[in-house]
C-alpha cells in the first residue's frame, strides 16, 4: 500500500471539494494535524474513519486505498490487487508479532533468572531474597502469558486431519501440549485431537 499515493489522493480530493484541512478535520472529528499526516504519507485513516471520508469525497474505500479513482472496467482488478496487498501486509505484521512473542518470552525469562541468581548470590536478608525470587517468578509468568496470548491470536492453527484453520481459545492454547508452535488440540470442525500447526493465513 503506497501511503504517499494515498496521501496525495486525499489532498487532491479535499481540494476538489474546496475543503481546507481544518474543515475536513472538523467533519471527521479529527485534528488538522491528522489530516496533514495522511496527506504527507505518514499514515492512513483508521478503519472507523474510512467510510465517512469516502462519503465526503464520493468515492469507494477501494479507490481511497488504491489512491486513485478508476472506471468500472478496472474496478475488479484493482479490488483483487488491493486484497492481495492487504493480505501480504497482514502476514508481514503477523510475522513481526510472532517475532515479538519470542523476544518478550526470552527477555522475561532472562530477567526472571537474573533476579533469582542475584537473590541467591548476594548477601541480603531472607525476606528480600524471597521478594526478589517471587518477583522474578511473577515476571516470568506474566511475560509467558503475554507471549502465549500473542501466539493464540496471530494467524491460525491448522488441523492436519481435515485441514480446517481456526483460532483456539486462550485456555485451549494454554493447556495444550506443544512443540514450538505446534499444539495438540481438538479441532472444532472434525472434533478430533491432533498436532495442529500454526499458519499465518486463512
Amino acid at each position: 500500500m503506497d501511503y504517499n499515493k494515498i496521501g496525495n489522493f486525499i489532498m487532491s480530493e479535499r481540494k476538489a471539494k474546496k475543503l481546507t484541512q481544518a474543515k475536513l478535520a472538523e467533519k471527521l472529528f479529527v485534528s488538522e494535524k491528522t489530516i496533514s499526516k495522511w496527506e504527507n504519507g505518514n499514515g492512513i485513516p483508521d478503519t472507523n474513519i474510512l467510510p465517512s471520508l469516502c462519503e465526503i469525497f464520493e468515492i469507494t474505500i477501494n479507490e481511497l486505498l488504491n489512491g486513485e479513482r478508476f472506471s468500472a472496467d478496472s474496478y475488479e482488478n484493482k479490488a483483487e490487487k488491493l486484497m492481495l496487498e492487504l493480505q501480504k501486509t497482514k502476514e508481514e505484521n503477523n510475522k513481526k508479532l510472532l517475532s515479538l512473542e519470542i523476544a518478550i518470552g526470552f527477555m522475561g525469562i532472562l530477567f526472571a533468572f537474573t533476579l533469582i541468581i542475584i537473590a541467591s548470590l548476594i548477601k541480603i536478608s531472607m525476606w528480600l531474597r524471597i521478594v526478589l525470587i517471587l518477583y522474578g517468578v511473577i515476571i516470568a509468568i506474566i511475560t509467558s502469558l503475554i507471549a502465549l496470548r500473542i501466539e493464540q491470536v496471530v494467524g491460525f492453527y491448522e488441523c492436519p486431519k481435515c485441514k480446517h484453520r481456526y483460532i483456539p481459545t486462550f485456555k485451549q492454547v494454554n493447556l495444550a501440549m506443544h512443540v514450538n508452535r505446534t499444539r495438540y488440540m481438538r479441532c472444532p470442525k472434525c472434533n478430533k485431537k491432533s498436532w495442529c500447526k500454526k499458519v499465518l493465513n486463512k
